[in-house]
C-alpha cells in the first residue's frame, strides 16, 4: 500500500485538528511520530484516499497511525491510552457495508469496546455500530463486522475503550461492498474445476458439440426430457405456473420434493438470493404455457431451451405446491442433459455441473470439512457472497443439533448459504426442503434457514463448493442484506 505524510502546517490549516504533531518537538534526537498519515486512493484498506489520524502522539517510532492501513499484518499502530479515537477523513463519501479489525503480531491487545460513527462535516456524528466484550484470539486475528448502513459519509470515527494500557492494532479495513478477498485462505481449498479447454469447466471438456438439430430439438417445447430424476414412479402432469409468486425470485420459491437434486436446487436458491434479476432475465414467458430459458452449451456458446408447463409430479415446487421459476429451471436442466449427457439422471447432479448451464462459467473450488475454523469460514461465506459468487455446502454428520436447536444437520445433502442476522451468527444454511431438520413448525417461518452459530460442533462439519457467477454477476444485488423469508 502507498501512503505519504502531510506536513503539519498543511493538516492544521485544512482540518483544524492538531496543535502538535510530534512526540516531543523539543528534543531534536527524538524521531518524529505523526498522529496522521495521508493515504493514497489505490490503497488496499479503504475505498478511497484520505487521511487517517488519531488522538495522541504517544506511539513508539515505527508504530504510528499509518501502520493501521498499510496492509501489512507484521506492523501495528500502538498507543498507551485506555480511551482514544481513530478518525478517517476521506476524499469522498461512501456507505460503509462492513469493516474489519486485526490484532497485532506482538504483545499489544485490541480494545474490547468501541463505537463507530459517521459524519459528513466532522461535527455531527451518527452512530453506525457499537461493540463491547470483543476478544481477539491470538496474533493477527481478524474480526469482521457487517453494518446495515445505507448513508454515505466522508468521515468515519472509532472511539475505542480498553482496560489495557498497551493497545496495538495491526489493520483496520473499511469496505463499501463487503470484505475484500480470501486470498490468504486459498491454499486450504481444493477441487478447482477451472478448464483450459472450455469456460464451462472440467465437466464439459470433450463433450458433444451443438448441432442445428440440437438447437431445433431444444427449442421445441413438445420435446420432453429423457434425462430425468426420481425413482421411476413420477409422471408428467400439466400445471399452472406462477413464475414469481412473491414478485421477484426468492429462495422460498425452491422446495425440494421427490427428486434427489438438492445440489441443483441449492444453486437455484443461491441464485435467487444473490442475483434475483438474473433469473428474471434468463426466463422468457412465451404467454402460451411455454418458457424459453437462456443457457450455455458445453463449449460456452449460448443456446435457448424451451419447455412446456408439464412437470414431474414430484418435482420442485414453490410454497403451497405452486410451480414457479424453479420448476422451469429444473426441467431445463433435465432437457439440457438430454442432449449433452453430462449426467445420466439429475439425481445427485453436482453443484458445479448445474450453475454453468445458466451462468456460462464453470470455475469453482471447494473447502473440505475441518480445514477452516469458525472465523475463517465466516469470512469465506461473507466475502464470496458479497462478491456475487454462488456458495453451496453440506454437513459431514447428520442429526447434529445446531446451537441450542431445534435445527439439526443433514448429511449427503446440499444447502444454500446466505447471510443471516436472526442470531449471533452472520450466516446460515438454507435447506432446499424449505424447512429445517428438527423444526416442529410447518410451514417453517425461517424457510429452512439454520443459523451457523459458533457452538464448537457444527461449523467443523461443513464443506463448501463456491461457483463463479459468470454472466449473472452483472445482476448481483448492489448491497446483499441478510435473508428475510417472505410471508407464506
Amino acid at each position: 500500500m502507498k501512503y505519504s505524510y502531510l506536513i503539519p502546517a498543511v493538516l492544521v490549516s485544512a482540518m483544524f485538528m492538531f496543535s502538535s504533531c510530534e512526540k516531543d518537538s523539543k528534543d531534536p534526537d527524538t524521531p518524529t511520530v505523526y498522529t496522521y498519515a495521508s493515504v493514497a486512493s489505490e490503497n488496499e484498506n479503504i475505498p478511497c484516499g484520505g487521511v487517517i489520524s488519531t488522538q495522541y502522539s504517544d506511539s513508539p517510532y515505527g508504530s504510528d497511525i499509518s501502520k493501521v492501513v498499510d496492509n501489512d499484518p507484521a506492523t501495528s499502530f500502538v498507543t498507551f491510552h485506555k480511551e482514544f479515537f481513530i478518525l478517517w477523513s476521506g476524499k469522498r463519501s461512501f456507505a460503509l457495508k462492513s469493516y474489519s479489525i486485526m490484532s497485532s503480531a506482538g504483545d499489544g491487545t485490541v480494545p474490547e469496546s468501541w463505537v463507530l460513527s459517521g459524519s459528513n462535516d466532522n461535527k455531527a456524528w451518527v452512530q453506525i455500530d457499537k461493540k463491547s466484550g470483543q476478544v481477539f484470539g491470538g496474533a493477527n486475528t481478524r474480526k469482521e463486522y457487517r453494518t446495515l448502513s445505507t448513508t454515505s459519509y466522508k468521515y468515519y470515527r472509532f472511539v475505542f475503550t480498553t482496560t489495557s494500557a498497551n493497545t496495538a492494532i495491526a489493520e483496520i479495513v473499511l469496505a463499501d461492498g463487503g470484505v475484500a478477498n480470501i486470498d490468504d485462505l486459498m491454499y486450504l481449498s481444493h477441487g478447482s474445476t477451472l478448464s483450459s479447454q472450455t469456460p464451462m469447466g472440467e465437466f464439459c471438456e470433450n463433450r458433444h458439440k451443438t448441432t442445428e438439430e440440437d438447437i431445433a430439438w431444444l427449442a421445441d417445447p413438445k420435446n420432453e426430457p429423457s434425462v430425468i430424476g426420481g425413482d421411476g414412479s413420477l409422471e408428467w402432469q400439466d400445471y399452472d405456473v406462477t413464475l414469481f409468486p412473491f414478485g421477484s425470485p426468492v429462495p422460498a420459491d425452491v422446495n425440494q420434493q421427490a427428486i434427489g437434486d438438492c445440489c441443483a436446487l441449492a444453486v437455484f436458491g443461491s441464485m435467487a438470493y444473490v442475483f434475483p434479476d438474473f433469473i428474471k432475465d434468463i426466463i422468457k414467458n412465451n404467454g402460451d404455457g411455454t418458457f424459453t430459458v437462456k443457457t450455455y452449451d458445453p463449449q460456452g456458446k449460448s443456446v435457448d431451451v424451451t419447455v412446456s408447463s408439464r412437470f414431474l409430479n414430484g418435482g420442485v415446487t414453490g410454497k403451497n405446491d405452486v410451480r414457479t421459476w424453479s420448476a422451469v429451471l429444473e426441467k431445463v436442466v433435465m432437457k439440457w442433459n438430454s442432449v449433452y449427457h453430462t449426467v445420466g439422471s439429475i439425481e445427485g447432479i453436482p453443484t458445479e455441473y448445474t450453475s454453468p448451464i445458466f451462468t456460462g462459467n464453470g470455475e469453482s473450488f471447494a473447502f473440505d470439512y475441518g480445514v477452516l475454523d469458525y472465523a475463517q469460514m465466516e469470512r469465506v461465506v461473507t466475502v464470496m457472497l458479497n462478491k456475487g459468487w454462488i456458495v453451496v455446502g453440506g454437513f459431514h454428520v447428520s442429526d447434529q443439533i445446531i446451537g441450542d436447536g431445534p435445527f439439526k444437520t443433514v448429511t449427503a445433502h446440499a444447502f444454500s448459504f446466505i447471510l443471516d442476522d436472526h442470531t449471533s451468527a452472520k450466516y446460515g444454511a438454507r435447506n432446499p426442503w424449505g424447512y429445517s431438520n428438527g423444526t416442529t413448525d410447518y410451514p417453517d417461518p425461517y424457510d429452512g434457514v439454520a443459523p451457523i452459530v459458533d457452538d464448537g460442533r457444527t461449523q467443523p462439519l461443513i464443506d463448501l463448493r463456491i461457483c463463479n457467477p459468470g454472466s449473472a454477476l452483472d445482476f448481483k444485488q448492489k448491497y446483499l442484506l441478510p435473508y428475510t423469508p417472505p410471508s407464506f
